[in-house]
C-alpha cells in the first residue's frame, strides 16, 4: 500500500489538528461547500454538531482581523449571521501553512426565491446593519471604489483579456457615475456583497447573512443599491413590486434622506457596476472565464436597460417615496 497521502487525507489531518484548539468535540466527517475566491469552505461534523471550516486563501491577516472585530460588534446587536467560534485560548484565527483558518457556526439554509417576503426580510437585515453603533470605529475603504475603477481602466492597456466592448462600456459608465457618487451621504458599516448567494433562508424566512469579507465603511446607500441588485432583478429586470417591498422594509429600520432618494437610481447602477468591477479585479482582465463573462454581460445589459428607462424608474422611486412618507404621516 502506498504511503503517499492524498489531498483529502491531508485536509482531514489538518482539520483534526485545528479542532484540538477548540472545544467542539471529535471529528467525524467533512463536506466541501464551495471554492470561493477568498475562501475554501467545508462543513465539518463532530460528535457535538456541525460547523463551518473556512480556509482563507487570499485575504491578508489585517482584513481577517477586521472581520473578526466587526463580527463581535454584530453580535452585540444580534445581527442574523454565522459567527466565528473562539478557540480555547480566546482567539479566532489560526495560521496553517501559508493560509489562515477559522471555524464558524453552521446553519442549514438555501438560496432564497425572489419574492416580496424575501425582499422584506433582507431589507430589514441590511437596515439593521446600517444602524450599527459606533460605526466610525470600523473604518475600512470599500474595495469597490471609483479609484478601483480608474485603476482597472488604466490596466486595460496591459490586459491579456481586454474585451474592447467592455472597456468602452466600463469607461463611459464610470464617468457617468463619477459626479453622482461623490455627493455626501450618510455613512456606516455596509456588507458590500449582499446578493442572494450570500444569504441563507428557510422558506421565506432569513436565517443568516453570510460572507462579510467585503464589509467596510461606506455610504449606506451602497448597501441598498447592491442588495436591490441581488433581490429585485428577477430575469435581469427591475421588478417594481419587489423594489417597493424592499424599500418599505428598509424604511422601517432607517429612513432614507431626501438626497438618498434622489441618488437611489444611480446607486442601483453602482451596485451592478461594482460587481463588474469585482469580476475585473478577480482576473477577468487577464484570463477568460466563460461564466464570469456571461455574468458581466448580464450586468452590463441591466445597467444599459436602466439608463434607457431612467425617467420611468425615477418616477417609480418618487412614487414609492411619496407612499412611504404618506404612510408615516398617518
Amino acid at each position: 500500500m502506498s504511503n503517499i497521502k492524498t489531498e483529502k487525507d491531508k485536509l482531514v489531518e489538518q482539520i483534526k489538528q485545528v479542532l484540538v484548539l477548540y472545544d467542539l468535540g471529535v471529528f467525524k466527517t467533512h463536506f466541501q461547500l464551495s471554492f470561493g475566491y477568498a475562501n475554501q469552505n467545508y462543513r465539518i461534523d463532530t460528535d457535538q454538531g456541525s460547523f463551518l471550516y473556512r480556509v482563507c486563501t487570499q485575504q491578508p491577516l489585517s482584513l481577517i482581523e477586521y472581520e473578526v472585530t466587526l463580527m463581535k460588534a454584530l453580535r452585540q446587536i444580534a445581527f442574523p449571521t454565522a459567527y466565528p467560534i473562539a478557540k480555547k485560548d480566546g482567539g479566532f484565527i489560526h495560521s496553517l501553512d501559508e493560509h489562515y483558518v477559522m471555524v464558524y457556526e453552521f446553519y442549514e439554509g438555501h438560496e432564497p426565491a425572489l419574492n416580496a417576503y424575501t425582499c422584506s426580510a433582507i431589507a430589514e437585515a441590511i437596515g439593521k446593519l446600517s444602524l450599527l453603533p459606533n460605526a466610525q470605529h470600523y473604518l475600512k475603504k470599500n474595495a469597490i471604489h471609483l479609484d478601483t475603477c480608474d485603476a482597472l481602466i488604466a490596466e486595460f492597456e496591459q490586459a491579456k483579456n481586454p474585451i474592447p466592448v467592455l472597456l468602452e462600456y466600463f469607461k463611459e459608465q464610470t464617468n457617468y457615475l463619477r459626479p453622482l457618487l461623490r455627493q455626501p451621504l450618510p455613512k456606516g458599516v455596509v456588507h458590500g456583497d449582499c446578493f442572494a448567494d450570500n444569504t441563507l433562508f428557510g422558506g421565506n424566512q432569513l436565517v443568516a447573512v453570510i460572507d462579510f469579507e467585503e464589509a467596510c465603511h461606506d455610504h449606506l446607500l451602497f448597501d441598498v443599491g447592491v442588495t436591490i441588485n441581488g433581490f429585485c432583478f428577477p430575469d435581469n429586470q427591475l421588478d417594481a413590486v419587489l423594489l417597493e417591498a424592499f424599500l418599505t422594509a428598509y424604511q422601517h429600520q432607517r429612513s432614507l434622506t431626501h438626497e438618498e432618494w434622489t441618488l437611489l437610481f444611480a446607486y442601483i447602477q453602482w451596485g451592478a457596476h461594482g460587481m463588474i468591477t469585482w469580476h475585473l479585479r478577480n482576473n477577468l482582465l487577464h484570463k477568460h472565464h466563460q461564466s464570469q463573462w456571461q455574468r458581466v454581460q448580464e450586468l452590463m445589459h441591466r445597467v444599459q436597460q436602466m439608463r434607457q428607462e431612467e425617467t420611468q424608474i425615477n418616477q417609480l422611486i418618487t412614487q414609492i417615496a411619496k407612499r412611504l412618507k404618506n404612510a408615516t404621516n398617518r
